[in-house]
C-alpha cells in the first residue's frame, strides 16, 4: 500500500490552527456578499424552476463563469437551502476541502512538522482566500481544483505508480476528468489543467527509473496515460462545450469577452498590464516570495567554508528523524531518491507554468484583474516556494553561519508576509465585507422591491449591475457589461463598453425589449437626468449610495434610477392647422 498519513498529534495541531483561522475568519465575514452572487443565485433559480441555464427566463445565455458553481448552488437550493445560506455553505465547504487537501500534501513533504504548520496556517490566512471563500463566489472551487491537480506529484510515491500499482493510465483518466472539472469552474483552467500535463508524465517516468531501475520505464511511458488524461478531459467538458455552443452560440462564457480587450503588442503597455495583474497576488504573497529570492542570493554570495560546514538534513544523516517525520512510502533511500531534487522541481515547474500563463493571459487581454482571478494561485505558490526555502536551506554547500542567516530571513519574511495579510484583512477586507452587504440590500435591495411594483413581467430595466437588481426584483435585465445580453456584448466591443453605455447605443440593442428603466451607477452626481438620446428622455426617478464596489474602488457611488420616456420624432401638427 501507498503512504497514508495518519492523524499525529503534530498534525491535528496544524489542521487545528489552519481551520481555526479558517473559523473565525468566516464569523467575521458573515453575511458578506457581492453583487455577482446574485447573479450565480439568478442561474442557480433558473436551472431548477425552467431546467435551463438563463439569467432572464426563457433566455439562455452564457453570462456566468461557473457553470460548475451554479450547479452546486442548484443542488442546496433542491435540498431546502435558503440562498443566502446555500451560496455561504457550498463556500465555507470548498474552503475546508482547500484546507484538508493542501493539508494532505504537506504531509508528503520532507520538511519538519514546525514548517508544515506554518505554511498551512499562512495558506488559511490569506486574506483574498477569507474573503473569497466566505463570498459565496467559485473561487475556493476554483482553488480545490488546482490542489486536485497537482496532487499526482505527491501521492504513490513510495514504488512509483507506474512500478508496482495498477496502470498509470487509470490514475491519469481520473486525472483528466479533473481537469474537465476544473474548466467548468473557471475557464481559464481550459489551459492550465492539460499544461500541467506533460510536467505530470515526465515526473512520472522519472519516478519509475528512479525506484524501480531503467527496466521499469516502459511501464511509465507516457502514451498510455496521456492519452488516457485526454480521454477523461474531453468526457468531461466535450459535452457540456456543445451543449455551450448548441444552446448559447459560443463556447466559452460571456464574462471572458465582456472583460477583456484586444490583445496587447506593445511591449510597454504588456509589462504596465502585468505588473497590474500581478499586484493582488504580491500584495498577499509578495513577502513570502522574497524569502527564497533572498536565500538564491545568499546561496550565490556566500562563501563555502570547509572547516564550518553544516550538512542539511536527510535521509542518512543525524537529523533524519526531524526533517523526514512522515516519511512517504516505506521510507526507503530509493523512495526519497525519487522525489528528493526532481519531484520539487517538477512541483515548482508546474506552479510557474500555471502563473506566467494567468498573469500574461490577462495582461495580454487587458483584463483588469481583481483579487478573485488570481487567489486560486494563492496555495500552489506558496506550497512551491516552501519547497524552494527547503532546498535552499538544506541543501549542501551553506556553512552553519550562512544557514542561520538564511534561517533569520526566511523567519523574518514569514512574519513580515502574516503581518501584511492580518492588516489587509483587518484594515481593508473586514470593514468592506461588512459596509458593503448592507449598502447592497439598502441601495440594490431597495431599488429592486420598487422595480417590482413599477415594471410589469417581461418588461426590461437597464442596468450596469445586475445581480442584485435582477434577482430581487424578478424582472428582465438589460445587461449594459454585456454578461447575459450578447446584442450589447457586441454593441460594447465594436465602441468599447464605456463610449458605448455613454452614447445610449444599448437603447436600440434589443428593439423587442425597450428598457423602460435605467439603473446607473456613477461616482459623481447623476448623469443621465434630463438628456434625450436614441430618442428617449431620462427623467431622474430615485438616487441612493453605494459603499465602495471592491478595495480599489472604496469611494461611494450614486446610484440613480432613471424611467426612460420615448420622444416623438415628428411634431404633431398644430390644431385647427
Amino acid at each position: 500500500m501507498g503512504y497514508a498519513p495518519g492523524m499525529t498529534r503534530p498534525r491535528l495541531i496544524r489542521l487545528l490552527v489552519a481551520l481555526g483561522i479558517l473559523v473565525v475568519g468566516g464569523w467575521l465575514l458573515r453575511g458578506y456578499t457581492t453583487d455577482d452572487t446574485y447573479i450565480h443565485l439568478r442561474y442557480a433559480r433558473h436551472l431548477l424552476e425552467d431546467g435551463q441555464i438563463a439569467f432572464n427566463p426563457g433566455e439562455p445565455t452564457y453570462g456566468a463563469t461557473s457553470p460548475l458553481w451554479i450547479f452546486g448552488l442548484a443542488l442546496l437550493l433542491k435540498l431546502g437551502l435558503a440562498p443566502a445560506v446555500a451560496a455561504w455553505a457550498l463556500g465555507a465547504l470548498c474552503g475546508v476541502a482547500v484546507i484538508l487537501l493542501a493539508d494532505a500534501i504537506l504531509c508528503r513533504f520532507t520538511y519538519p512538522d514546525t514548517w508544515k504548520t506554518v505554511v498551512l496556517a499562512a495558506i488559511a490566512a490569506d486574506p483574498w482566500f477569507l474573503r473569497w471563500t466566505f463570498s459565496g463566489m467559485e473561487t475556493p472551487l476554483a482553488t480545490l481544483a488546482l490542489l486536485v491537480l497537482v496532487w499526482p506529484m505527491v501521492s504513490g510515491r513510495d514504488l512509483g505508480w507506474g512500478v508496482t500499482r495498477e496502470p498509470l493510465w487509470r490514475r491519469y483518466l481520473g486525472w483528466g476528468v479533473a481537469a474537465g472539472l476544473a474548466g467548468l469552474i473557471r475557464p481559464e483552467f481550459l489551459l492550465l489543467a492539460p499544461a500541467a500535463l506533460p510536467v505530470l508524465l515526465w515526473f512520472e517516468y522519472y519516478r519509475a527509473s528512479a525506484v524501480g531501475g531503467v527496466h521499469a520505464r516502459h511501464r511509465a511511458r507516457p502514451p498510455a496515460p496521456a492519452a488516457a488524461a485526454i480521454v477523461g478531459w474531453l468526457l468531461t467538458v466535450g459535452p457540456w462545450l456543445l451543449y455551450a455552443w448548441s444552446v448559447f452560440g459560443r463556447a466559452l462564457p460571456d464574462t471572458a469577452a465582456a472583460k477583456s480587450g484586444s490583445f496587447l503588442a506593445d511591449p510597454v503597455a504588456l509589462l504596465r498590464a502585468l505588473g497590474q495583474a500581478a499586484g493582488p497576488l504580491l500584495a498577499v504573497q509578495g513577502f513570502y516570495l522574497l524569502a527564497p529570492a533572498l536565500l538564491v542570493v545568499l546561496v550565490l554570495t556566500r562563501q563555502r567554508d570547509p572547516n564550518d560546514f553544516e550538512p542539511g538534513p536527510d535521509a542518512d544523516g543525524p537529523d533524519a528523524p526531524a526533517a523526514l517525520e512522515t516519511p512517504p512510502g516505506d521510507g526507503s533511500p530509493r523512495d526519497m531518491g525519487a522525489w528528493s531534487v526532481w519531484g520539487p522541481v517538477a512541483f515548482v515547474g508546474i506552479v510557474v507554468i500555471w502563473t506566467v500563463m494567468l498573469l500574461g493571459g490577462y495582461a495580454a487581454r487587458q483584463v483588469w484583474v481583481i483579487s478573485r482571478y488570481v487567489s486560486p494561485l494563492a496555495p500552489v505558490v506558496l506550497l512551491a516556494a516552501s519547497l524552494v526555502v527547503e532546498w535552499l536551506l538544506h541543501g549542501p554547500g551553506l556553512s552553519a553561519a550562512a544557514r542561520r542567516a538564511g534561517h533569520l530571513m526566511v523567519l523574518v519574511c514569514l512574519v513580515a508576509g502574516l503581518g501584511v495579510n492580518a492588516w489587509i484583512f483587518t484594515a481593508q477586507v473586514l470593514p468592506h465585507a461588512r459596509a458593503f452587504p448592507a449598502g447592497l440590500r439598502g441601495c440594490y435591495g431597495e431599488i429592486a422591491a420598487w422595480l417590482r411594483t413599477e415594471l410589469e413581467p417581461g418588461q426590461t430595466v437597464a442596468a450596469l449591475d445586475i445581480g442584485a437588481v435582477g434577482y430581487l426584483s424578478e424582472r428582465r435585465v438589460l445587461d449594459l457589461m454585456g454578461l447575459v445580453s450578447p446584442s450589447v456584448r457586441e454593441l460594447g466591443r465594436q465602441q468599447g463598453f464605456e463610449a458605448m453605455v455613454a452614447s445610449g447605443a444599448w437603447l436600440r440593442a434589443e428593439p423587442g425589449h425597450p428598457p423602460v428603466f435605467l439603473v446607473d451607477r456613477t461616482d459623481g452626481p447623476p448623469r443621465w437626468d434630463g438628456r434625450t438620446v436614441e430618442g428617449y428622455r431620462f427623467a431622474l426617478e430615485r438616487t441612493c449610495l453605494l459603499p465602495g464596489v471592491g478595495l480599489r474602488e472604496s469611494q461611494p457611488w450614486t446610484v440613480a434610477v432613471y424611467r426612460i420616456i420615448p420622444v416623438a420624432t415628428v411634431a404633431s401638427p398644430p390644431a385647427g392647422g
